[in-house]
Parts: C-alpha cells; sequence; structure tokens
C-alpha cells in the first residue's frame, strides 16, 4: 500500500511538473484547457517566462524526481524482502511423520508440510518457526533435508530440551504449526564468494548444527569445490549423521569428527573444531588458500567466533565465512 501511494505521488508530481513546463512558451494554449485533477499552477503570461516561472517550474520537477526515487526504492525494497526475524508469518498445519533418534539427545522428525511451507525452501541453511498452537510463541528450527525432499518430507535435528518436548516428543500424525521456509541460508552466491571465486570450504559445525550442513552437502550446492567438514560432538553417540558420512566423502566431502569428550577407545582428533582446522594448517595438512577461500558455520556463538578469529590470522575476511542466520 505506501508503495502504491508513493507511485501514485511521483505519477501526480511528473504530471504537475510536464504540464507547467509544457505551458511555458509556445505550448502554453494547448496546455492550458486541459483537464488535471491537481492542474499545474497558473502562469503569470502564457508567453512570458517571469522569474517566479522558472522557479514554480524547477520546484515541480524537483519534487517529481524525489517521488520517483522513493517509489522506486520502495519497489526495489519490495522485490528482494524475505520472510525472517520479526516479520508478520502465516502458519500452516503439518504433520508429523516420524521421530526418530538420530544421536544422544537429538531428534530427527520427518514433517509433511503444505506447498506454501515447502516452496519457498530454495536454499540450504533456510529455517522454519514451529509452534504447538495458534497462540504459542514459536520456535525456529534449520531444515536438515536437501531441497530435493527425497526424504519424503522436511526434515529437522533437533536437540531435545525441556521447551520443545512438544516437538521432540511428538509421535506419527501429530500436527504442527510451521511457517514458510525463511530466512537467506546459506549464501553460496554472495558478492564475497563470486569476487574471490571460491573454490575451497571448509564446514563447521556442533551438535544439532550440522543439520544445514547437511541440507548443503545433500543438495550438491558445493560441488566441484574442494571441501572439508570439521563437525564437533562431545562423544561418539552424540554425533548426529554418522551414518552418512560415508555418502559425504562419495560426494567429495573430507569428514573429519572432533570429539570434546571422547573415551579412551577413541582414535580420533579430540577438542574443539576450531583447534582441529588451526592444527591441520599449522602442520601444513590444511588446504587454505586465502584468496580462494570460503567457509559455511553454524552451532554456538563462541565456535563461530572462534573460527573467524583462525581465518583472521590466515587472511580469510570475515564477509567468506557465511552463516545461515
Amino acid at each position: 500500500k505506501k508503495i502504491y501511494l508513493c507511485e501514485r505521488q511521483a505519477q501526480d508530481s511528473m504530471t504537475s511538473a510536464i504540464a507547467f513546463t509544457a505551458g511555458l512558451g509556445q505550448a502554453a494554449s494547448a496546455w492550458q484547457d486541459r483537464p488535471l485533477a491537481a492542474g499545474p499552477p497558473a502562469l503569470s503570461s502564457p508567453m512570458v517566462l517571469t522569474k517566479k516561472d522558472v522557479s514554480t517550474a524547477s520546484g515541480a520537477w524537483m519534487a517529481a524526481a524525489a517521488a520517483v526515487i522513493i517509489a522506486v526504492k520502495g519497489r526495489r525494497r519490495a522485490r528482494v524482502q524475505r520472510k525472517g526475524w520479526g516479520d508478520d508469518v502465516t502458519f500452516h498445519d503439518a504433520s508429523v511423520v516420524s521421530n526418530v533418534e538420530a544421536a544422544e539427545g537429538l531428534r530427527l522428525i520427518t514433517m509433511e508440510a503444505p506447498p506454501a511451507v515447502v516452496e519457498p525452501f530454495q536454499r540450504a541453511g533456510q529455517f522454519v518457526q514451529a509452534k504447538p498452537s495458534a497462540d504459542a510463541k514459536p520456535s525456529f528450527y534449520a531444515i536438515s533435508s536437501p531441497m530435493s525432499q527425497d526424504e519424503g518430507g522436511l526434515q529437522f535435528l533437533i536437540k531435545a530440551v525441556e521447551s520443545n518436548e512438544w516437538l521432540t516428543g511428538s509421535g506419527q500424525g501429530d500436527i504442527v504449526q510451521l511457517s514458510p521456509a525463511m530466512g537467506r541460508g546459506f549464501d553460496l552466491g554472495c558478492e564475497a564468494w563470486n569476487a574471490a571465486d571460491v573454490n575451497q570450504v571448509n564446514l563447521f559445525a556442533t551438535g544439532s548444527g550440522v543439520a544445514p550442513l547437511r541440507a548443503a552437502i545433500e543438495s550438491d550446492a558445493l560441488a566441484g569445490k574442494v571441501c572439508r567438514l570439521y563437525y564437533g560432538a562431545r562423544s561418539e553417540s552424540a554425533m548426529a549423521y554418522s551414518d552418512r558420512f560415508e555418502d559425504w566423502r562419495k560426494r567429495g566431502i573430507e569428514v573429519i569428527p572432533v570429539l570434546s569428550k571422547c573415551s579412551d577407545s577413541w582414535k580420533g582428533r579430540q577438542g574443539y573444531v576450531q583447534d582441529a582446522m588451526k592444527e591441520d594448517e599449522e602442520r601444513g595438512e590444511g588446504f587454505v588458500l586465502s584468496a580462494r577461500h570460503g567457509a559455511l558455520l553454524c552451532g554456538q556463538k563462541e565456535m563461530v567466533a572462534a573460527v573467524r578469529e583462525v581465518y583472521s590470522g590466515l587472511g580469510v575476511p570475515e564477509e567468506r565465512t557465511l552463516l545461515n542466520f
């Protein structure tokens, strides 16, 4: 409605400016009889220009130009607007298809959702808002399944806590209210990546943060790039999607699990994902070429800050380390 009013104002201002200018000089008589709702100011003389006439014409054209700029900017904002945090949202009924344990403390929930929810899902990393009823406060969950919907619906990897027990404890056939898929997701076509022609990518995730990274991997959004996933969890039993690691490797993703509280039998990497990446670079086992490198991150903000600090020392700018929110 605001955009329409701006465009109407621009149209009226332009009409007034054109009509007034046309009235200056030889065309005055042709325009004096033209009916205009908000017609131009009367000329002091049809054939003689005064300072007042010139000033009035100049002001009319300046007003018209300003109105056009406002209208164009408004339409541009409307065209690129995406729903996200704080926007008004319409919710739709979705049905729980399955709810299984993905790892210790994590649930993998599949939902059948209507097209209004699914169709906006165009990029890995997008999320939905979910709530149990119309008057409940929504929670935000990243979509874990790829855009192809090969899993028979939208999938979500969710850490089970008391506040989301209504969802993590749901069963087949239960109805959940979902918003349309929203958010910018991982924008692999962003200006920073395009300018650097990024061809090598590190992925970092902790806990349920691997959810949107799975969507990126299995949608083949990273095809043709050299990729390595640093995936952190407390223990082997808390690491989701370990049964998919081999498939990810076949897709060209090197998978490096990192455990912070591992058992004595664990032979893999220990500690935190940012430390594992830093160690690899210091030992010459990494592949960060700062001019062509990018990263995808999802997890605790402390992890994100630590990874970006390591990248800063390696010469990789923050704008090439992408978050999905």
